[in-house]
């Protein structure tokens, strides 16, 4: 088994990199940055945002674990001391793996990926754009900004927005929006609204001026005026225990004080 490493270095001690490769040879696995079957993840989820965007190329071959060394945790199971439980389990069928598509933004100049979600927003002025879902007009949007999330990260920015927490067993894309100016004169839809796998989202504006927001990636300055939704064939694999119950990570991350 060829085995890679993502490491947030700041919260790790200086030969823990060395450590975890000895334990990886240790084990009789391969230690492989450049083409791993299975990723091991240190640091929180914002690592493992960083760690999709760098296998980008090979998503959908390889299987992320990832072990928490941040606060939240959202997307791991694990801690540090089960490394060794993990490594000596990985050929058993002993886990669950997760597979999760890829939210796509495709662009005249650029194609993005998320796992969470692609936002546009303007920091300058009022964003305006219209917004199609598989081609049928839906509103023009006048505000600070548009969200579009995949399931997996409805429970992320489109939370704090009001949105849906959507069961990770459910392949949609949910849409929302920032900050809408509503008034006599400009309306949107002011709610999330959730679409099947099969759809596909459009927003048509001026463009030049926006942030493009991709998990935690960030893109200026887009010199398209046409920006294409929909959820791709890029999945991305998680490792999880086999008793990964996705209320009880919902209650533990955002409701229990236990």
């Amino acid at each position: 088994m060829k085995i890679g490493l993502f490491i947030k270095y700041e919260v790790v001690p200086q030969n823990f990199e060395k450590e975890m490769i000895d334990k990886i040879i240790d084990r009789g696995h391969l230690f492989d940055n450049e083409n791993p079957d299975y990723v091991f993840v240190f640091g929180g989820d914002g690592t493992f945002l960083k760690s999709v965007q760098k296998y980008l190329n090979r998503i959908s071959d390889i299987k992320f674990v990832c072990f928490n060394k941040g606060k939240l945790a959202y997307f791991s199971d694990f801690n540090e001391g089960e490394v060794d439980y993990v490594l000596s389990s990985l050929d058993k069928d002993e886990f669950l793996i997760s597979s999760h598509s890829l939210l796509c933004a495709k662009m005249k100049d650029e194609t993005l990926y998320g796992l969470n979600e692609i936002r546009i927003e303007n920091p300058f002025r009022t964003l305006m754009s219209e917004v199609y879902v598989d081609d049928t007009y839906l509103e023009t949007f006048r505000g600070n900004g548009l969200v579009v999330c995949t399931s997996f990260g409805s429970s992320a920015y489109n939370k704090s927005l009001s949105g849906a927490c959507v069961s990770i067993d459910l392949e949609v894309m949910q849409l929302n929006e920032i900050a809408p100016i509503n008034n006599c004169l400009y309306a949107s839809l002011r709610s999330p609204l959730i679409l099947p796998k099969c759809s596909s989202i459009t927003f048509k504006g001026e463009f030049k001026d926006v942030v493009i927001g991709y998990d935690n990636q960030i893109k200026k300055d887009s010199h398209s005026n046409e920006i294409n939704f929909f959820l791709s064939e890029k999945k991305v694999n998680l490792v999880f225990k086999k008793n990964h119950n996705y209320i009880d990570k919902l209650s533990k991350s955002f409701v229990s004080r236990r």
